[in-house]
C-alpha cells in the first residue's frame, strides 16, 4: 500500500523534473508550449473541446484528405456562416415581398367580389321594396291624385295637394335604399 505522503513527494519530484528539463525529448511538451506544426491530426476523432484546444497553426487532415491549419478551418467556417446568414436574410426579404404581393392580390380579388355581391344585394333589396303592396298602393294613390287635381276646384285642389304631400312623404320614407349589410370588409 502506498502512503499518501510518499505519493505526494513523488508527484512533486516528477513535476520538478519536467520543469527543469523543458527540452527533454522523453518528457513531452509542456502544457504552455504550442505543438509543433509538423504534427498531423485527423479531424474525424476530435471533439469540439479538443479542436478548440488545438493551436491555430496545427495541421488538420479532413475527411477528403485535404490538409488545412486550424485557423484556415475556423476562417472557412466563419465565412460559410456569414454567407449562410446573408442568404437567409435575402430569402426572408424575397419571401416577405412575395407574401405581400399575394396578400395584396387576394385582398383586391376579395374587394371586387364583395363589391359585386353588395351591388347584387342592393338591387335585390330595391326590387323587394318596389314590389311591396304598401308602396304599390301609394303609387296608385299618387296617380289618382294627379288625375283628379286636373279637373278639381281650388278648394278640392288644396285638399288633394295636402294628400299628395303626405303620400310623397310616405313614398320617400319607403323608398328603396341600400340594405344595411355589414361584413368583415364593410365595417369601415
Amino acid at each position: 500500500m502506498i502512503n499518501t505522503r510518499t505519493l505526494t513527494s513523488r508527484a512533486a519530484a516528477v513535476l520538478g523534473l519536467t520543469m527543469m528539463a523543458p527540452n527533454c525529448p522523453t518528457c513531452g511538451p509542456r502544457p504552455d508550449q504550442a505543438r509543433s506544426s509538423n504534427v498531423m491530426i485527423t479531424v474525424g476523432g476530435l471533439t469540439k473541446p479538443q479542436f478548440d484546444a488545438l493551436p491555430a497553426n496545427a495541421i488538420v487532415m479532413q475527411k477528403g484528405g485535404m490538409r488545412m491549419t486550424k485557423s484556415e478551418i475556423v476562417a472557412r467556417a466563419t465565412k460559410q456562416r456569414a454567407d449562410a446568414m446573408a442568404l437567409r436574410q435575402q430569402r426572408l426579404r424575397d419571401f416577405q415581398a412575395h407574401r405581400a404581393r399575394v396578400l395584396s392580390d387576394d385582398q383586391a380579388k376579395l374587394r371586387a367580389k364583395n363589391a359585386k355581391l353588395y351591388a347584387e344585394l342592393t338591387w335585390l333589396h330595391q326590387a323587394q321594396v318596389a314590389m311591396s303592396p304598401q308602396r304599390q298602393a301609394l303609387e296608385r294613390e299618387a296617380r289618382d291624385i294627379s288625375m283628379r287635381s286636373r279637373n278639381a276646384s281650388p278648394a278640392e285642389r288644396a285638399q288633394l295637394n295636402q294628400r299628395a304631400a303626405m303620400a310623397l312623404r310616405q313614398l320617400r320614407s319607403s323608398a328603396p335604399t341600400s340594405p344595411n349589410i355589414r361584413g368583415p370588409m364593410n365595417n369601415r
